[in-house]
C-alpha cells in the first residue's frame, strides 16, 4: 500500500479496477452513496463521529478486497497529520458542545406565552365568566343520557391540545444542506440518518430527544408545530442537544 496515496485514492481505484461504479458497489454494500464517495474523496465533513467513519470504511475496504487493518492504520495517521498541519484536508472537526444559551432565548418565550395562551383560551371559551366550582343541579325534567347530550363538543383545538399532550413530543426535521444526524428517543432508541436538501423527517418522544448534528446550519427544526431557533451555523458539528432544552435524561 503506497504511503502517498490517500484512503480515499486507495478505495476509489481498488473499485476501478474491479470494474465496479459508486452505485453498484453501494447496493452490495447497503452503505449510501454519499457516504461512499465521501470516503472516496476523502471528505468527512458530515460524518460527526469517528466511529461511523471506521465503521464503514471497513466495511467499504472488506468488499473491495484490502487488508482492513493497514487502511485504518493509515486512516490514523492521515487523520493525525491533518490535524497536526491544522488543515481541512479531512474535513474533520473538532466536536462543539452547544451551549444551552443558543436555545435558552426560544425556550423562555415558550415558557412565558403557554399560560397565557392557556389562560386565554379558558377565559374565551367561558365567556370571561369564571368557572363553577361545583356541578349544579340536574334539569328538571331532563334525564342524565339527554342532559350529557347537551353539552358541548370539545372545540378542535382542544382537541389538539388534548391529543398532543397525550402523545408526547413531535420533532420535525427539513433539511436545507447535506447533514447526517443521529437522535436519541427517550434516552433509548438511537436512529442516524443522512439527509438531502429537501429532505424531511420526524420522530415522536415522550420525554424528549438528543440531537447530534454533523452540519447544524443545514436543518430546521420544529417542536410541537413551533419553530425552533437554529442551532448553529453551516458545517458546524454538536453533540448531544436536548430538545426541549430542558429535557434530563436518567443517568446523565
Amino acid at each position: 500500500m503506497e504511503e502517498r496515496m490517500t484512503v480515499g485514492t486507495i478505495l476509489r481505484e481498488r473499485r476501478e479496477a474491479k470494474g465496479l461504479t459508486r452505485e453498484e458497489a453501494a447496493q452490495a454494500t447497503r452503505i449510501k452513496p454519499v457516504f461512499l464517495q465521501a470516503m472516496e474523496e476523502d471528505d468527512y465533513r458530515f460524518l460527526p463521529d469517528e466511529l461511523y467513519i471506521v465503521r464503514f470504511l471497513l466495511e467499504y475496504a472488506a468488499f473491495l478486497g484490502l487488508e482492513t487493518t493497514a487502511l485504518r492504520t493509515q486512516f490514523v495517521r492521515q487523520v493525525s497529520h491533518a490535524q497536526a498541519a491544522g488543515t481541512a484536508g479531512l474535513g474533520l472537526k473538532e466536536p462543539l458542545q452547544v451551549s444551552l444559551r443558543r436555545l435558552l432565548p426560544g425556550a423562555l418565550f415558550l415558557i412565558a406565552i403557554v399560560p397565557i395562551l392557556i389562560i386565554g383560551y379558558s377565559l374565551y371559551t367561558q365567556g370571561g365568566r369564571p368557572a363553577p366550582t361545583a356541578p349544579g343541579p340536574p334539569l328538571a325534567g331532563i334525564s342524565p343520557s339527554e342532559e350529557a347530550a347537551a353539552l358541548p363538543a370539545p372545540t378542535q383545538e382542544a382537541s389538539a391540545l388534548l391529543t398532543s399532550a397525550a402523545e408526547g413530543h413531535l420533532l420535525r426535521v427539513q433539511a436545507t444542506d447535506l447533514t447526517w444526524l443521529a437522535v436519541t428517543i427517550d434516552g433509548r432508541e438511537v436512529r442516524d440518518v443522512l439527509l438531502q436538501p429537501g429532505d424531511t423527517i420526524q420522530w415522536r418522544a415522550q420525554e424528549g430527544f438528543l440531537l447530534t448534528v454533523g452540519n447544524a446550519g443545514g436543518i430546521r427544526l420544529s417542536l410541537d408545530g413551533r419553530e425552533l431557533p437554529p442551532l448553529g451555523g453551516s458545517g458546524e458539528v454538536l453533540r448531544n442537544i436536548p430538545i426541549p432544552p430542558q429535557i434530563e435524561f436518567p443517568g446523565e
